[in-house]
């Protein structure tokens, strides 16, 4: 969460975040959740692109309705439309890189388990993401994108920020697991979009979304997710969702707070065992435990989550939970003739009984440490006694 002098006030549906002794946001990865966008100096000249305020002047002819679209960016600058032009392009010719599942005549309970983690590359001019780099540690192979900020009015190329491997990792319960590891964009559905095209091919028995939060804070395991896009500018600089819009307008079962889908309580324990196992190591000049404090389950819908990582976990839930329907995303508030309108995307998967979470990760922690955590948490998924549910809001400890 960026320090409040960087962030823009907040709503009146904004819960007070909990943790405090941030650094600045420039110094360390960057929070997908925070409802706040914070930028350096040397990224300012982008503060005049897609000016949300400026759909105000729009006449009743090109104006957007957010009653009957779902996540609108607002295209209405050349800058935003190129970028979301580049966008759109990288996610409709997106072919999946894992290796997909091919069913054989071997008995299906014969094979390797497979779990598809994801993470986030550069925001903006802040190139580290710990999330990004904690699926590099995880699976060797996988190489963290390391790019630059582009010059300005020059598109952010969303091909160069991803980063996709497949590979196998041994666990100690689970044993040899097939694994598909993304790093993924910082734009609106685009991340969502992806994961889901990669899900499609490469069918996994476990979805592990990851991103960060606080400098120094618990880990926080996301119950669910809300149908809420806050107004701001993804990691573009210059495409932003319009104001109150929901992630998906027209939803089968018309949920707008939808649970994840997890073994939590064997879950939880195996991270927490992980964490006080390394309580005491040291982290730089702090111990592990000063670090991340504990485990905690995070809830919904809560204000402060309504920015991409929410976008990406809401977005892929729902999709999952209603099979062989087609869902539009990817739209533009202000299309051009001849331009692209959107992205339709569904799944065939067994989605509703796919476990699926978002983990929330200090910024600060040490790589190999995470990584391990991390193989924790998917290693008591693939091998729990107890059946997965929905996440329950009433069990939430963060809001």
């Amino acid at each position: 969460e960026p320090s409040a002098e960087l962030r823009p006030p907040r709503s009146t549906l904004e819960a007070p975040f909990a943790g405090a002794g941030h650094r600045s946001i420039a110094e360390r990865s960057v929070p997908c959740s925070s409802v706040a966008m914070a930028r350096s100096a040397s990224i300012s000249h982008l503060s005049s692109l897609a000016l949300l305020a400026g759909l105000a002047a729009c006449d009743a002819a090109t104006a957007p309705s957010t009653e009957t679209n779902d996540v609108v960016v607002d295209t209405e600058s050349e800058a935003a439309w190129a970028q979301y032009v580049a966008n759109h392009a990288f996610a409709s010719s997106y072919a999946p890189r894992c290796r997909p599942y091919e069913p054989s005549a071997i008995d299906d309970l014969s094979r390797r388990p497979r779990v598809l983690v994801t993470g986030f590359g550069r925001f903006l001019n802040i190139r580290e993401n710990a999330t990004g780099r904690i699926l590099e540690r995880f699976l060797p192979g996988l190489a963290y994108p390391e790019t630059e900020p582009p010059a300005p009015s020059e598109v952010d190329d969303p091909a160069a920020q991803t980063s996709v491997e497949s590979g196998v990792v041994a666990l100690p319960r689970s044993g040899e697991v097939e694994v598909c590891a993304m790093v993924l964009p910082v734009f609106w559905d685009l991340a969502g979009a992806l994961l889901l095209a990669e899900a499609e091919s490469f069918a996994p028995d476990l979805i592990v979304m990851n991103g960060v939060a606080g400098y120094t804070q618990p880990l926080w395991l996301e119950l669910g997710a809300v149908n809420e896009a806050v107004g701001l500018e993804d990691g573009s600089g210059v495409l932003a969702a319009l104001p109150d819009s929901p992630i998906l307008a027209e939803i089968p079962d018309g949920l707008d707070a939808r649970p994840n889908l997890l073994s939590w309580s064997e879950v939880r324990d195996a991270a927490e065992r992980e964490v006080a196992a390394r309580r005491d190591s040291l982290e730089g000049s702090r111990s592990f435990g000063e670090v991340l404090g504990g485990v905690r389950y995070a809830g919904f819908p809560r204000g402060s989550n309504t920015y991409l990582c929410n976008d990406t976990t809401f977005l892929v839930s729902t999709v999952l939970d209603h099979p062989g329907h087609v869902f539009r995303v990817l739209e533009p508030s202000h299309p051009r003739e001849g331009g692209p309108t959107g992205l339709d995307v569904s799944t065939s998967l067994d989605g509703p009984s796919l476990p699926r979470v978002f983990v929330h990760w200090p910024s600060s922690l040490s790589v190999s440490t995470a990584a391990a955590l991390l193989g924790a948490i998917v290693d008591a998924q693939l091998s729990a006694n107890e059946a997965p549910t929905r996440g329950d809001p009433s069990l939430a400890e963060v809001w």
